[in-house]
């Protein structure tokens, strides 16, 4: 061999062995690195079911997917902070039907749009600050407040609207959910806008270093300097606003609101979390995670459907998915 061609072989081979040494080495690794560990299960779970169904790949399912994923992705935004932090939020669904039937009876009573979508973000903010509150102040356990916080705010919804759905909505906030640039809803951009917003919060301001190391360790914040009362306070009362957010996207495509209209979402919410990684302990996690876990029950519940399942079924098969999700972590961190 020509010392040349043997220098260059060598130049080559160390360029190699330097560009995959990141890779192997989890200090070396970008940020982003480990927040697509979902992503391959993603491919794969579309290339079956590509295989097994007619039609998955189509624009307009793929469109049909994104738009039924949409109320659950914004939802899961709020989620995912209150997770972070090693909380979690199981008032998210009654917040969604309180947080559209506000915007709803506003708008139907006044006939003004902009004060109907006020009147809904401001329903969820408080309600979700409140739960902060008690969580935080009070130091109660996340799981009793939030459960008792389903049921009040459900109740009271219910009792406002008598049970009823408030209906109907102006054309154009219907449009909302059904049209958009390039064929894609205008809702499922705002769910792709807030998606960035919310890893910009998380990566890139204090808030969300702050709900990070909450999350690692609250004893550890707090000698750090950290305000971890109104820290987790404000935690819930973003997710409050998100899930705001999410009731008045699906009150658009609903062309109304109902109190109930929330609940069976929960599971799909927290489960696009977990799926997509962010650990329930908290303190690990990201936006870009929990947005592949959105797709990736998306996809598995329209390729299901593709496929004739029963609804039971696809429950069983998506809470099974959830319940693997979750076991592998643990799993992970024991090896580890």
């Amino acid at each position: 061999m020509e010392p040349s061609t043997a220098s260059t072989a060598a130049t080559v081979s160390d360029t190699t062995t330097r560009r995959s040494s990141w890779l192997r080495d989890p200090t070396r690794r970008p940020g982003w690195f480990g927040d697509l560990a979902m992503l391959p299960a993603l491919i794969v779970l579309i290339v079956v079911l590509s295989a097994m169904t007619d039609g998955l790949l189509d624009p307009s399912n793929i469109i049909n997917v994104l738009s039924q994923s949409t109320v659950v992705a914004i939802a899961a935004i709020g989620a995912t902070f209150v997770i972070l932090t090693g909380g979690i939020d199981l008032s998210t669904g009654s917040v969604i039907g309180a947080s559209g039937v506000a915007g709803a009876w506003i708008v139907t009573s006044s006939g003004n749009l902009a004060a109907g979508i006020a009147a809904g973000l401001f329903t969820g903010a408080v309600i979700g600050l409140v739960v902060g509150i008690v969580v935080a102040r009070l130091n109660v356990v996340p799981f009793a407040v939030t459960l008792a916080a389903l049921y009040v705010v459900t109740g009271c919804t219910t009792l406002l609207s008598h049970g009823r759905t408030i209906a109907p909505m102006p054309i154009g906030f219907i449009r909302f959910s059904i049209v958009g640039p390039g064929g894609v809803p205008y809702a499922v951009w705002l769910a792709v806008v807030l998606y960035v917003i919310a890893q910009i919060a998380v990566t890139r301001t204090a808030w969300g270093r702050r709900v990070l190391h909450v999350g690692a360790s609250v004893e550890v914040a707090r000698i750090s300097g950290v305000n971890v009362v109104r820290t987790r306070t404000s935690v819930y009362a973003v997710a409050g606003l998100f899930s705001a957010i999410a009731g008045m996207v699906l009150t658009s495509g609903l062309a109304g609101a109902g109190a109930s209209m929330g609940s069976p979402l929960l599971l799909n919410i927290v489960g696009a979390v977990v799926l997509g990684g962010t650990r329930l302990s908290g303190g690990r996690g990201s936006l870009l995670r929990t947005g592949i876990g959105v797709l990736f029950l998306g996809f598995l519940s329209n390729g299901m459907s593709l496929l004739g399942l029963p609804s039971f079924d696809q429950q069983i098969v998506t809470g099974s998915f959830i319940f693997l999700a979750a076991s592998a972590d643990g799993l992970f961190r024991r090896l580890r």
